[in-house]
């Protein structure tokens, strides 16, 4: 998920500490782990982020910037108007094999201000794709759109914060090629009303 172009020492660094903040979560690792895997000294860590704090509120801004860029991508169409099958599980497909999902998992399912700021972030930029595709006749006048964006955006980020749990209890990753394909069948079967039936009906 990094621009190819984008490798400069200091993005160097910072994409070590998604990889091994994603891996080993913020408090295991120290900056000596990061420059080993960077390839550099600790004192240019502090030289282009100023403190270990400065880092992972980089990294953290990093992540979330590039999640918003992908739920904008999936969520609107390039004639802009609203894809709900595309959006099912795009976000968790592009992400399923950046080292940006384990990290985002780990910031999104701890506890702390971190974890406040980053949710309370993507909701709002969630809610800022509902008042657009609102704007555009694309959401039923009746439904709350503050709440469709909060479950827009945990259906998205779902399957990438419990991909871990998921398989263990399925015994297949979901997010790997023939998960994904089980998994958004099943989704669409569920959201279509094909999944469930009413007993009662004749």
């Amino acid at each position: 998920m990094y621009s190819p172009e984008d490798r400069t020492a200091k993005a160097i660094i910072r994409d070590a500490a998604v990889e091994l903040f994603g891996r080993d979560g913020v408090e295991a690792v120290p900056l000596r782990a990061i420059a080993d895997h960077a390839g550099v000294s600790q004192p240019l860590i502090i030289k282009h982020y100023g403190s270990r704090s400065g880092l992972i509120e980089a990294v953290d801004e990093h992540a979330l910037r590039i999640v918003e860029r992908l739920l904008h991508s999936v969520a609107i169409d390039s004639d802009g108007s609203f894809d709900s099958e595309a959006t099912m599980d795009s976000v968790a497909r592009l992400l399923a094999d950046s080292p940006v999902g384990p990290y985002l998992s780990r910031l999104l399912t701890s506890h702390g201000d971190r974890a406040r700021r980053a949710f309370e972030r993507l909701a709002e930029f969630a809610r800022a794709l509902v008042d657009r595709l609102t704007a555009d006749g694309a959401i039923a006048p009746e439904v709350d759109r503050h709440q469709l964006a909060v479950v827009l955006l945990v259906h998205d980020l779902s399957v990438l914060v419990l991909r871990a749990r998921i398989a263990e209890v399925l015994g297949a990753d979901p997010l790997d090629r023939g998960g994904l394909e089980s998994w958004s069948r099943t989704m669409k079967a569920l959201y279509s009303g094909e999944a469930l039936i009413d007993p009662s009906a004749p």
